[in-house]
C-alpha cells in the first residue's frame, strides 16, 4: 500500500475503536486457548500484511522510525484500526528496535496510555507487525515496589505468547527469529496462539515470556501493575529499551 493510500484511509475517517468488553475469559487457563493459526491458504488474502525486511527500517545501520511508523499505519489502515491525531508518530505513539538491528522481526510499537506508580497501575496498547517478536524479558522488583504483574488482551489480529513452563509447543523454533535463536536469548519455548477477544495473563511472577504476532500483525492491550523501567530485563544482553 502506498503511503498515500494509507493516510487517506486515516483521513477518511476509520471508526474510533473502543475497548473489547472484560468477561471472564480473562482468567481462562492457558490450556483452555486455541494453539494454532490458520493456514495461510485458510486465510483471507486481503488480511495477510507484506511482511517488510530489514533493508526498509534501517540506512547505513541506523533504525529509521519514520519508516517503522509508516509499517503500523499501513497495517492500522487493514486492521481498520483507528489512532487519534493527537497519539500519532512523534508524540504518545513510540517505536523501537531495541537496539538488536532486526526490527523487521524484533521490535514493536506502543503507547502508554497509564503508567501510575502512586496507585500501582499501567495500560498499554502493543502494535506488532506480522511475525514481529518483542525480545524475551522479565519483570524484577525496583523502585520499593513488587515485580509488575500484566496480563494481555488481543484486539486485532494474532499472537504466539510465550512463557516459562511447560512443555516446548510444537514448532516453536520456527516462529522464533533467527537473530534472538543464535543468540542464545531464549528460554521459553512454550506457547498459546491467542486471537482476536481472547486473553491470557503471565503465570508466574518475574517469569521470562515474550509474544510474536501472527500473519496479519496484532494490536495487543496490556492491563498491569506500574511499568518500572529499572526492574525490565532482557535476555538477550545486547537489547535495550
Amino acid at each position: 500500500m502506498e503511503r498515500r493510500d494509507v493516510l487517506k484511509a486515516f483521513a477518511g475517517g476509520l471508526a474510533t475503536v473502543g475497548l473489547t468488553n472484560l468477561s471472564s475469559a480473562s482468567n481462562v487457563a492457558r490450556a483452555d486457548i486455541v494453539t494454532r493459526e490458520p493456514a495461510l491458504n485458510e486465510q483471507h488474502e486481503d488480511n495477510v500484511m507484506k511482511k517488510y525486511d530489514n533493508d526498509y527500517f534501517y540506512k547505513d545501520g541506523v533504525f529509521q522510525e519514520d519508516r517503522a511508523f509508516e509499517a503500523y499505519y499501513e497495517m492500522f489502515a487493514r486492521l481498520n484500526y483507528s489512532l487519534a491525531d493527537s497519539l500519532r508518530a512523534n508524540k504518545d505513539f513510540w517505536v523501537a528496535d531495541f537496539g538488536l538491528g532486526d526490527f523487521a522481526n524484533v521490535g514493536m510499537g506502543g503507547i502508554f496510555f497509564f503508567n501510575d506508580k502512586e496507585f500501582r497501575y499501567f495500560g498499554h496498547d502493543i502494535y506488532l507487525l506480522p511475525g514481529q517478536m518483542i525480545p524475551e524479558h522479565r519483570h524484577e522488583a525496583a523502585e520499593g515496589l513488587p515485580a509488575k504483574h500484566e496480563s494481555w488482551q488481543v484486539r486485532y489480529g494474532s499472537i504466539y505468547n510465550f512463557s516459562e513452563g511447560g512443555e516446548k509447543t510444537p514448532q516453536a523454533l520456527a516462529l522464533i527469529p533467527k537473530s534472538q535463536q543464535e543468540a542464545n536469548a531464549i528460554s521459553c519455548y512454550n506457547y498459546k496462539y491467542l486471537t482476536v477477544g481472547q486473553q491470557d495473563r503471565l503465570g508466574k511472577i518475574a517469569a521470562p515470556h515474550f509474544m510474536i504476532a501472527g500473519s496479519e500483525g496484532a494490536i495487543v492491550t496490556e492491563y498491569a501493575c506500574y511499568h518500572s523501567m529499572d526492574g525490565l530485563k532482557f535476555t538477550n544482553p545486547k537489547a535495550h529499551p
